[in-house]
């Protein structure tokens, strides 16, 4: 009989503590239920995105390896309008861009690489982006747009890179105290072994400077 009776009190305190914060938990769960389902369906919205654009992209890099500029763009607009946010689009800016320039079209070339620069989430991939924007603001004589493509790398493990190309905007402009300033400081971001300082050694020596 006492352990019907210790049995009963523990109900009887569980149901009133269910009465007093059983609408509590259960919010709380509710909100954790919902909270795993979103998080779940932004993943599986994710997955399914970067899916979707990698094949568009597989499908870009085949119509570029073909010369096909023509095709290439009509998929690169399915993915910089539907997929602007991954890097498959990103990447797909850089593919084209090499195909435009290949073929003869810089203004393209440009125009693509252009949004890359604006619109790129990888680091490293907005960094090549600009670099080969450069180059090609350098060949159509924008000395200008190039020295401002080139005014901050978007992460410091290409600062050799882009005082480089600085160094080549003023070297063909002329400018030797200004390229010779470019190099050194590219040189001065570089490790002792890198083989970037021999190509950088050289560009030194033809303005007039030594490492």
């Amino acid at each position: 009989m006492s352990y019907n009776l210790e049995e009963q009190d523990q109900i009887d305190q569980l149901r009133d503590f269910w009465q007093q914060w059983g609408t509590a938990i259960s919010a709380l769960l509710l909100v954790a239920a919902l909270a795993w389902a979103g998080w779940s369906g932004w993943h599986w919205w994710l997955n399914r995105q970067a899916a979707q654009a990698s094949a568009l992209y597989a499908q870009l890099t085949q119509r570029v390896d073909a010369s096909d500029t023509r095709d290439a763009a009509v998929i690169w607009n399915k993915l910089h309008d539907g997929y602007a946010s991954t890097s498959y689009a990103q990447m797909g800016s850089l593919a084209l861009a090499r195909a435009y320039a290949n073929a003869g079209d810089a203004r393209q070339a440009q125009a693509v690489l252009q949004w890359a620069v604006g619109h790129g989430p990888v680091p490293a991939q907005r960094a090549a982006a600009m670099l080969n924007l450069a180059a090609l603001q350098i060949d159509a004589h924008q000395y200008a747009a190039a020295l401002s493509t080139l005014q901050s790398p978007p992460t410091p493990a290409f600062a050799a890179l882009f005082a480089e190309r600085r160094g080549d905007v003023y070297a063909v402009q002329g400018q030797r105290a200004q390229a010779r300033k470019a190099y050194r400081q590219a040189l001065s971001e570089l490790p002792p072994g890198a083989v970037l300082r021999q190509l950088l050694d050289i560009k030194l020596d033809s303005v007039g400077g030594t490492a």
